[in-house]
């Protein structure tokens, strides 16, 4: 009997005892068999939490940053092979299923992560931690707030509309010291990320969105902290409406 693969949208927590930081791997997976895979910025997106510092692409962007893949090939028993590249570091773990969810442990030596250099206690390049995935619902809704953009600060609605393949719309009305008007913007939902690019009177902005459905990370549960992609810099928290 073949085993069946993994399919949708799902949020891997994966957590370093070595740094205490916290990896978000969003995955959106298509299954062939009993192989399931996640290519590219429209279906695998990354983002590290450590020491209360937020790094899109992950703590280790790797000499690709947000070309990123996660691979899964379930086998007897729900055992499940798991492969992470975070733009070219390769993160290689073995978990189970249970029900929808995929946990295990993870081992890592050599690798050439700075993160990873002068952690007293351990040799350079040595991790090891644990992770869990589940499956997340559709990225939709309405959120607003404050963003600090690079022309001021704006008030913001973001009115977020998923499509059946993964793309996304989000229309933002801005209100404030520079920018006030309607505008379109289109990308991609990644599990619990949105990744969407337009132009703000003739400005281009790219945006990355993380949604924290429970609150753990930012405090509020269904918030949306909002990021800034062109320069990495954070530009406010959302609040679903």
């Amino acid at each position: 009997m073949l085993s069946t693969g993994i399919s949708g949208a799902y949020e891997f927590v994966v957590t370093s005892n070595v740094t205490g930081g916290t990896t978000l791997v969003e995955a959106d997976f298509e299954a062939n068999g009993s192989q399931s895979s996640a290519t590219g910025p429209s279906r695998a997106q990354v983002l590290t939490y450590e020491n209360k510092i937020w790094y899109i692409n992950g703590v280790c962007a790797g000499a690709m940053p947000g070309q990123n893949s996660v691979l899964a090939n379930v086998s007897g028993n729900n055992r499940v092979a798991l492969t992470f590249n975070v733009g070219g570091n390769v993160l290689t773990s073995k978990g189970s299923l249970t029900g929808d969810t995929i946990s295990g442990n993870y081992s890592l030596t050599g690798s050439n992560c700075p993160d990873l250099v002068g952690i007293i206690g351990y040799p350079a390049g040595y991790d090891i931690g644990g992770f869990i995935g589940n499956p997340v619902p559709d990225l939709a809704g309405t959120f607003a707030g404050v963003l600090n953009l690079r022309v001021g600060v704006e008030n913001a609605t973001l009115t977020l509309q998923p499509a059946s393949d993964h793309s996304l719309t989000v229309q933002a009305k801005l209100t404030g010291t520079e920018d006030n008007g309607d505008f379109t913007f289109t990308g991609s939902a990644v599990g619990n990320i949105m990744f969407v690019s337009g132009s703000v009177n003739g400005r281009a902005l790219s945006w990355l969105g993380y949604y924290d459905r429970t609150g753990h990370f930012t405090g509020i549960a269904n918030s949306m902290l909002v990021f800034d992609h062109d320069n990495l810099s954070q530009a406010g928290l959302l609040l679903k409406q």
